[in-house]
C-alpha cells in the first residue's frame, strides 16, 4: 500500500534526528569539553607548580655559587695565612730574643745565690749585632775578691749557659783592682767578649 506524507519537509518524522542520537551527540560534546577541561587543569597546573619548583631550584643554585665563590676566597685567604704563618715563624725561630739571652745572663750572674762560688756584676754592656742576625757582646765586668777560680767560675757557668750553643767568648783574662769603700776592697777586672752565631734562617 503507497502512503504519501503530504508534511512539510521539518515536521516529516523520517526525517527528524533521533532523540537518542541528539542525546548520544550531546553527551559526548559534553564528555569532550570535560575531557580538554580536565586537561586544561592538569597541564596549566602542573606547569604552575614546574615554575614554581624551577624557581625554587635556581634560588637554591644561586645560593650555593655564593656559598662556593665564598668558600674558594676563604679558601685563598687560608694559603695566604698560611703562608705569613711560615714567614712569621722563620722571622721567630731567626731572631734572638734578647730579653731571654739577658735573662739566661743573669741566672749565670746570681748563680743561685751561691756567692761563694762567684760574685760577678758588669760595669756596662755593649750589643752589635750584623745582618745574618749574628751578634758580638761587649761586658766588662768583675768578680769580687782576689781569688782567680772565682773568675774560672763564671767563665765556665758561662759556657754551661743555655744560650752558649756555638758562642765564642773571650779568654778569662783580668787586672786586679782595688776600691777602699767596698768589702772586699778587692776585684778582678776582666773584659769580657761574647760573640753568639746567627739564628737559623739567617734573617735578622
Amino acid at each position: 500500500m503507497i502512503r504519501i506524507n503530504l508534511l512539510p519537509v521539518e515536521l516529516r518524522r523520517g526525517n527528524r534526528l533521533a532523540a537518542k542520537v541528539l542525546v548520544a551527540a550531546f553527551a559526548s560534546a559534553l564528555a569532550v569539553s570535560a575531557s580538554v577541561g580536565w586537561f586544561g587543569i592538569v597541564w596549566f597546573g602542573n606547569l604552575a607548580e614546574a615554575e614554581r619548583t624551577l624557581a625554587a631550584v635556581e634560588a637554591e643554585l644561586a645560593a650555593n655559587q655564593q656559598r662556593a665563590g665564598y668558600y674558594d676566597q676563604l679558601e685563598a685567604n687560608s694559603k695566604d695565612y698560611a703562608q705569613r704563618v711560615q714567614t712569621i715563624q722563620d722571622i721567630g725561630k731567626s731572631r734572638r730574643l734578647w730579653s731571654k739571652f739577658l735573662d739566661e745572663i743573669i741566672d749565670v750572674v746570681n748563680n743561685n745565690g751561691d756567692a761563694e762560688r762567684h760574685l760577678a756584676w758588669f760595669d756596662s754592656m755593649t750589643v752589635k749585632t750584623d745582618k745574618k742576625g749574628g751578634a758580638v757582646i761587649t761586658f766588662p765586668g768583675q768578680v769580687q775578691g782576689d781569688d782567680k777560680s772565682k773568675l774560672s767560675n763564671f767563665h765556665e757557668d758561662l759556657e754551661a749557659a743555655p744560650f752558649a750553643d756555638g758562642m765564642t767568648k773571650s779568654d778569662p783574662v783580668y787586672r786586679l783592682d782595688s776600691t777602699k769603700d767596698r768589702t772586699p776592697p778587692t776585684s778582678l777586672k776582666f773584659p769580657l767578649k761574647i760573640e753568639l752565631p746567627p739564628r737559623a734562617g739567617g734573617k735578622k
